[in-house]
C-alpha cells in the first residue's frame, strides 16, 4: 500500500468531520509518496497526531490569511516543540 493511501486510511478512520478529513487528505495529495513514509508511520502508530496536525494546519491557514507574522512564528515554535517531543521523548 502506498504511503499516501496509508495516511488516507488513518484520516478516514479518525473522528473528524468530512470537511476536515478532505482538507487533510488534500494536504498530503501534493507530496510525493516517498516523502510521506514517516507521516504514514506516525499516523498509524499514534493516531492522536492526526489531531495535532489538523489543528496546526488550521492555525497556519488562519495566520497566513490574516498576515499575522507573530502568530505564524508562534505556531512554528509550538510545532517545533511538539516535533522535538516526538523525536526525543517518544516511547
Amino acid at each position: 500500500m502506498k504511503n499516501y493511501d496509508r495516511i488516507k486510511v488513518a484520516i478516514d478512520n479518525s473522528s473528524f468531520d468530512s470537511e476536515d478529513q478532505l482538507a487533510l487528505i488534500e494536504t498530503f495529495a501534493v507530496i510525493s509518496d516517498e516523502h510521506l513514509i514517516e507521516i504514514a508511520d506516525l499516523f498509524e502508530a499514534k493516531p492522536e497526531w492526526i489531531g495535532f496536525y489538523n489543528e496546526n494546519r488550521k492555525k497556519k491557514m488562519n495566520a497566513y490569511q490574516s498576515g499575522d507574522e507573530g502568530e505564524w512564528n508562534q505556531i512554528l515554535g509550538e510545532e517545533k516543540r511538539m516535533l522535538n517531543k516526538l523525536v526525543f521523548d517518544s516511547d
